[in-house]
């Protein structure tokens, strides 16, 4: 799933405020809890029992995300596989997670978290997300895609009202925004959000970024092939239609159990991603950012490095492409009594 790869970047523009916006109702849509739904409209069906997926902060789920460290000849590197957008009620910072963040004197993540470069990530939302003035986005749509708009507008709430100005990349990932906050995710909630929050309170100072945000922007964007743009979102349409809920909430379950293995069903190792798609958005990332990472475990630094979890599983995620270098990395993807004696020590 595209969230699931390379969520930040999306994650980030939606949890900026809106005030920050040049312009502000097609950017609300994307920060995944406001939709076009009547709030003095009584639902017909009764609510459903809290799950994972809707609960309400009052009934915390305890998560025990996966974590790896990485031992280099001068600096030590912990990995911590984020999820870009969460529910309010999942506590995930177990005691081995709260002690390497204490430990670590510089964060490193995708992309730049400041406010200045979140400003210019707006920006480029902004300015290359959007269709010219005289031309919609149903134009583009045949008889099966406007029926599949229709049905997706209807599940998700979303505004159609905004998503008719969007170029067909942008409105896929807003759509998928809005499917998101139907299912209780919301950006500002992500991990990355709060492990960066924490560390500007704790006071640190050091703060490093595997990629820059427009280089995410680009690579979301694409070349601007409306063709292609219409073929991403004819198969957003179709993973809302079909499953968007049930992918979620096994995507949220293996995450919360720290299930690398099944973390690789929804990444690397996922029947429904293409190989051009798993090549440009996870593995040749990968591969770029582990040069960067071994040239901090050169320096005296203890480094808490946050990414999202498709990055971190499989034969071509980080963990293993440093094992592949040379590098001693405990993980739960090892024997369990090798990596768990590693993560003791923190306690």
């Amino acid at each position: 799933m595209r969230a699931f790869t390379i969520g930040l970047a999306v994650a980030l523009f939606a949890a900026t405020p809106t005030a920050a916006k040049p312009s502000a109702a097609p950017a609300v849509l994307l920060r995944t809890g406001l939709t076009n739904r009547d709030p003095k409209r009584v639902d017909p069906k009764p609510a459903k029992p809290a799950t994972t997926a809707n609960a309400t902060t009052t009934n915390v789920i305890t998560a025990t995300p996966a974590m790896w460290v990485v031992h280099g000849p001068r600096g030590t590197a912990y990995l911590l596989g984020s999820i870009h957008a969460l529910p309010k009620n999942i506590d995930w910072q177990t005691p081995e997670i709260a002690a390497a963040m204490k430990r670590a004197d510089t964060f490193v993540f995708e992309i730049p978290m400041d406010t200045e470069s979140r400003t210019q990530l707006t920006q480029m939302f902004q300015s290359n997300g959007f269709l010219p003035v005289e031309v919609s986005l149903p134009s583009y749509f045949d008889r099966q895609m406007r029926d599949n708009y229709r049905h997706v507008i209807f599940l998700t709430h979303a505004d159609p009202t905004n998503i008719v100005y969007m170029r067909p990349w942008l409105a896929a990932m807003a759509l998928q925004g809005a499917a998101d906050g139907e299912t209780g995710l919301i950006a500002a909630e992500g991990v990355d959000n709060k492990v960066y929050a924490q560390a500007v309170a704790r006071g640190v100072k050091n703060f490093r970024a595997l990629e820059t945000g427009e280089f995410q922007f680009r690579l979301l964007m694409g070349d601007g092939n409306i063709n292609e743009e219409m073929t991403r979102l004819r198969r957003t349409f179709a993973t809302i239609i079909a499953s968007h809920k049930d992918i979620i909430s096994g995507l949220l379950a293996a995450w919360e159990k720290g299930d690398t293995t099944a973390l690789a069903t929804y990444g690397a190792g996922s029947s429904g991603m293409s190989p051009e798609y798993r090549k440009a958005f996870l593995e040749d990332r990968n591969r770029r950012w582990v040069p960067q990472i071994e040239a901090m475990l050169n320096e005296k630094h203890t480094y808490f490095i946050t990414v999202g979890a498709g990055h971190l599983v499989g034969n071509t995620g980080v963990p293993n492409l440093l094992r592949e270098k040379g590098y001693r990395v405990d993980g739960p993807d090892m024997i369990a009594s090798a990596s768990s004696s590693s993560l003791r020590a923190l306690r």
